[in-house]
């Protein structure tokens, strides 16, 4: 009995490791905006000048602040500006901007040109994910519509644009901070709901990194597992 409880403690461990704990979604083509039903907090940088954002901007939801480099507020254009107007969030290479949630959100969604030296960091309450922009947006649900700016500003068919929704799986899953850096990273229109969100758009499976805690959980199941063995044997 103690050899299977062990089992399973070790399988839970392995389970554990493997689950990222957000679900990852795409907007059809040409969709700029959270479809989101539940009440939500959006932010398009229309009102935000590159000066507010240098020096920390606080906001309905949570605060930006700019931990490398510099990022700016960007009039509308070919890579940003959904509906091809106001403003929108310009990062540029060697540069990094930490959204810092005031309370833990169960829904986050941005629009973005899919760039592949874009990369995000995500912080939930149980671990930490990591991957680049295209590892989203390059997916077999893409669509041609996708590629191409669909700001009035049109061009740059070369890369796809598209609404990202990230949905927490449980309230231990929900997102806490999230860090936007890489090459040129351009994204407007972030929008959260504190509580969790029903699905929708199409799902993607973008590659994750678990945090390093998860190995220590796998480690610790294989000891138990060890030690169960030994001593089932010095039984006989």
């Amino acid at each position: 009995m103690k050899l299977a409880s062990h089992a399973l403690l070790l399988t839970a461990c392995i389970s554990f490791s493997s689950h990222a704990g957000i679900i990852y979604t795409i907007e059809a083509p040409g969709i700029q905006t959270s479809q989101i039903s539940g009440p939500s907090y959006t932010e398009n940088f229309d009102n935000l000048t590159s000066s507010q954002l240098s020096n920390g901007y606080q906001n309905a939801f949570g605060e930006y602040s700019v931990d490398k480099g510099q990022a700016k507020v960007a009039d509308f254009g070919v890579y940003g500006g959904a509906h091809g107007e106001g403003k929108y969030l310009f990062i540029p290479s060697k540069s990094a901007v930490q959204l810092t949630f005031d309370q833990p959100v169960g829904y986050f969604g941005f629009w973005s040109a899919g760039d592949n030296g874009n990369q995000l960091s995500i912080t939930t309450q149980s671990e930490q994910l990591s991957f680049k922009t295209n590892q989203i947006l390059d997916a077999a649900v893409l669509e041609p519509g996708h590629y191409g700016s669909p700001t009035s500003v049109k061009g740059n068919k070369r890369e796809p644009y598209g609404y990202v929704n990230l949905f927490d799986e449980s309230d231990a899953d929900k997102i806490t901070a999230i860090r936007f850096f890489g090459r040129n990273f351009e994204t407007d229109n972030h929008t959260v709901s504190v509580q969790r969100e029903a699905l929708t758009g199409r799902s993607l499976t973008p590659v994750t990194v678990p945090e390093p805690k998860a190995w220590w959980l796998i480690s610790l199941g294989l000891v138990l597992l060890l030690l169960s063995q030994r001593r089932s044997k010095r039984t006989v």
